[in-house]
């Protein structure tokens, strides 16, 4: 009498009785296919499990092969469901995080949504400010550093180097003969205002704007951050919206990643409204 009744005070007895229980009540309910110790194993689950690259070679494993594989699946599906039992998904935020990713995947639906051109149009005139294309320069310049010879020397050489630049005809690629050494670069191809603001400051961009292409003449000087400056503007592209066709697959892809999000969230709302919320112990704690 006395060793049942240390057996009944075990730990381990009582978790086997807990399992021995809800077996009993599966089979009970004579749910077969839901029972937790029942394990399917079927190509479905098999493909699911394994590698991407498996689908192809399935059917070429050899026994032994495919022997491995389903022990390997059994020994993970085993504890997965072990884990379940014990509650050790509870609590859990990384495994959460993972369900919640999932269900987000599955409530997107499919993402080959197929709008028409006119459909297309009407989403870039509403974002037209992701798509359209920012204007450009392309120039050359000469540097002229106050760090070398003071601001007011500085000065006066820019202007005197601006009149010996034009007068000796001197091209694009002559630039590196008459600069003074320039932490950035000497030609700039078809950069965008925030590229050259981001290097000459915003005081010379404003100015560059108001000048000319004029290839073959210099002008200036221009004032930037770190000093004066002669410019050579070659060419220049104003902003513009592109066309339809010129970025019908770009639009295609983000128009099919909205409507999957449009649709998550609708199903996800539709979802919610099968909860009762009920909100508890939310008051601010005064210190």
């Amino acid at each position: 009498m006395d060793a049942l009744r240390r057996l009944l005070r075990e730990p381990l007895f009582h978790f086997l009785a807990a399992g021995a229980l809800l077996y009993g009540l599966f089979a009970w309910r004579g749910g077969e296919d839901e029972s937790p110790r029942r394990i399917i194993v079927d190509r479905a689950a098999l493909l699911q499990y394994a590698p991407a690259s498996l689908g192809q070679q399935f059917d070429s494993l050899t026994p032994a092969q495919r022997d491995v594989l389903i022990d390997d699946y059994l020994r993970e599906e085993v504890l997965y469901r072990e884990a379940k039992v014990l509650g050790l998904d509870q609590g859990d935020s990384v495994m959460r995080q993972r369900l919640v990713q999932k269900m987000k995947f599955l409530l997107e639906g499919s993402s080959d949504a197929q709008p028409t051109d006119a459909g297309l149009l009407q989403y870039l005139q509403a974002n037209r400010k992701l798509y359209e294309a920012e204007p450009t320069w392309t120039f050359t310049q000469v540097f002229v550093d106050p760090a070398e010879r003071g601001e007011t020397a500085a000065a006066q050489r820019a202007r005197s180097l601006l009149r010996k630049l034009n007068a000796a005809g001197a091209q694009f690629n002559d630039s590196p003969r008459y600069s003074d050494r320039f932490p950035y670069l000497q030609n700039y191809v078809e950069r965008t205002p925030a590229y050259i603001a981001g290097q000459f400051g915003e005081q010379f961009m404003r100015s560059m704007q108001k000048l000319k292409v004029e290839t073959g003449t210099w002008q200036g000087p221009l004032r930037s951050d770190l000093g004066w400056h002669l410019v050579m503007i070659t060419a220049f592209s104003p902003g513009h919206m592109p066309q339809l066709q010129e970025i019908r697959a770009q639009l295609l892809d983000d128009y099919r990643r909205e409507q999957a999000v449009i649709t998550r969230e609708e199903a996800t709302s539709a979802l919610m409204k099968n909860y009762q919320v009920e909100l508890r112990d939310l008051a601010v704690k005064q210190p």
